[in-house]
């Protein structure tokens, strides 16, 4: 999240949304009843992780950090998005549900919206099965859990770490962390055996990694992945679709809580 923040703080955008840290929306397209939804959660403020990294010099407690939040719905993310259609920088997961699990999605949309989940855009460690809010990431990545079809492939998705508590500033800690201190040393070796807050988060830039990779196999015959997998390219924007329709819909509550 830190390197991405100073990678994309030095990106000219010119007319297209900022996204700071990178940004993972949800589309859930129901072609049994027509029913086709778009959804996302951010924070209200867009500055607020460059502000607190390198204004307030949280440091890696950025990560772990709750901001006022918003749910994005379709007039916002077709506005922002279009000027990405085919850029490298945009990548789309897609997944073949069956009708079930498609219902079950919207519905799982629905209860979020209703519950109010999305006043709290939450830090990397929150879970928003659990009522905790969530960042962009994990709210994308809930639609999956709650539809059943969170597979192997999304091991690649996260980061695991034990963050060091001497990278971490803010309330946390009480700490200011420069920037500098971070970067400085980008390969440097970091034990659990110092103190530490353990962290396993969806990291959106490692999922877009992901769609590039897979598309390469397919294209070049080397795909030997759980699911059939279908690619699909706009310009330099890449796309892949799995097929898991065969999967049980999961049934009882969406919430760990």
């Amino acid at each position: 999240m830190t390197y991405s923040t100073l990678k994309n703080s030095l990106v000219d955008f010119k007319d297209k949304r900022e996204f700071g840290i990178s940004h993972v929306f949800v589309e859930v397209k129901c072609d049994s009843t027509g029913e086709h939804i778009y959804r996302g959660q951010t924070s209200i403020a867009n500055s607020n992780e460059r502000e607190l990294i390198f204004k307030e010099k949280y440091g890696m407690g950025v990560m772990f950090h709750t901001y006022p939040g918003v749910l994005e719905k379709e007039d916002v993310i077709l506005r922002d998005m279009a000027p990405y259609e085919t850029s490298f920088r945009r990548a789309r997961a897609a997944f073949k549900i069956s009708p079930s699990t498609c219902q079950r999605m919207l519905q799982y949309a629905r209860e979020y919206e209703e519950r109010k989940y999305y006043e709290m855009y939450s830090g990397l460690q929150a879970d928003p099965l659990k009522g905790e809010g969530s960042g962009c990431s994990a709210f994308a990545v809930s639609f999956l859990r709650i539809g059943g079809i969170l597979g192997n492939f999304s091991n690649e998705w996260k980061q695991i770490i034990d963050v060091p508590k001497r990278f971490i500033g803010g309330p946390l800690t009480g700490k200011k962390v420069n920037i500098l201190k971070i970067i400085s040393r980008p390969f440097a070796k970091w034990s659990n055996s110092e103190p530490h807050i353990h962290l396993e988060a969806w990291d959106p830039e490692q999922m877009h990694r992901w769609v590039y990779k897979i598309f390469t196999q397919v294209q070049g015959g080397l795909y030997n992945g759980d699911y059939s997998a279908v690619i699909e390219n706009q310009g330099d924007a890449k796309s892949v679709e799995l097929d898991v329709s065969h999967l049980p819909t999961p049934t009882g509550s969406f919430w760990l809580i």
